[in-house]
């Protein structure tokens, strides 16, 4: 176990946003994405100070905010996403109700004014609490760091458990908002605690493996015995492409992809599929027995109006949503 404090760092803030910024990258976390402002100099000032982060500073949150989300959806790891007090978190709320509907891990940190400022009226100070709703997989508003004994294990769990929860199943986004108390600038604050030895992060999660009800040979077996078969993708399986194209060309069955699945490619892929459909007599001379669907259904509607539920579908969703 990790040492507690014996003594009380003089600068409760900066020693708080550091012990988060080193377990989380203990968690593998590499990049944040700060839209600067006063109130979350603390995490900034941290994030920066961390060799082990690549911090890349974006002033328009919005812009901000999908930056980190392609970030995330590139990498598969939550980006540190950081913006200062008052509206400023609002802006953010488009990327992340995508990371949300995306499966995409997000960390969006807000940061606060201390909770007895609230309702005031003191500048750039707003109610954050559930700012984002149901988009995120979790919130936690910790309140201003105090000078409690066990301090190290309660903030490396706060930080441990944030980028666990971004992973999910579902992976989306989580939503701290972080209350700062001045000072907002110190450099010379260390973490709290030791953590854990070899640079591992406090706790740690593993996703459950996912198995094919009924396992997989049973479901091979009925695909190869269907006389004409479709597959179609579209957004959450998170299907590997190069897979996905094999069993393609082994059933020898045409592949349906909407530009948002990242299947859209290989030499099964047909990329006119809204137009041909449109083709009354090409729609009715091509109904597929059996439909393999990866993830949510085609962003096209008359194609998902074409595969009507008179044609069988047999869904993978591996995050059940």
């Amino acid at each position: 176990m990790a040492a507690f404090w014996t003594t009380v760092p003089a600068d409760l803030t900066a020693a708080f946003a550091v012990t988060l910024v080193d377990e989380w990258a203990r968690a593998g976390v590499t990049d944040a994405v700060v839209a600067p402002g006063s109130r979350s100099a603390p995490l900034a000032l941290a994030l920066a100070r961390d060799a082990r982060m690549r911090v890349h500073v974006v002033v328009d949150e919005r812009s901000a905010a999908f930056f980190a989300l392609g970030l995330g959806r590139e990498s598969g790891r939550p980006a540190v996403l950081c913006c200062t007090s008052g509206s400023a978190g609002a802006h953010f709320h488009p990327a992340v109700i995508e990371a949300d509907l995306a499966g995409v891990p997000m960390l969006v940190c807000t940061a606060n004014r201390p909770p007895e400022l609230l309702d005031t009226g003191a500048g750039q100070t707003i109610d954050q609490h559930h700012l984002f709703g149901r988009s995120v997989r979790w919130f936690s508003a910790p309140g201003a760091p105090e000078p409690i004994p066990d301090a190290a294990v309660v903030w490396r769990s706060l930080a441990a458990r944030a980028v666990s929860e971004t992973l999910g199943p579902p992976a989306g986004p989580v939503h701290l908002d972080l209350a700062f108390r001045e000072p907002l600038v110190s450099l010379g604050a260390e973490p709290a605690g030791s953590g854990r030895r070899a640079g591992a992060p406090w706790t740690t999660s593993e996703r459950a493996e996912r198995r094919v009800p009924g396992g997989a040979e049973p479901l091979a077996r009925r695909l190869q015995a269907v006389g004409r078969g479709l597959i179609v993708a579209g957004w959450g399986s998170d299907a590997a492409p190069g897979l996905v194209h094999a069993l393609a060309a082994r059933l020898g069955w045409p592949l349906l992809a909407d530009p948002i699945s990242n299947l859209r490619g290989g030499p099964n892929a047909v990329s006119t599929y809204d137009a041909l459909v449109r083709n009354e007599r090409f729609a009715s001379g091509h109904r597929p027995d059996l439909v393999l669907r990866l993830g949510a259904p085609l962003t096209s509607k008359v194609t998902t109006a074409w595969l009507d539920p008179s044609i069988e579908q047999i869904l993978v969703d591996p995050d059940a949503r």
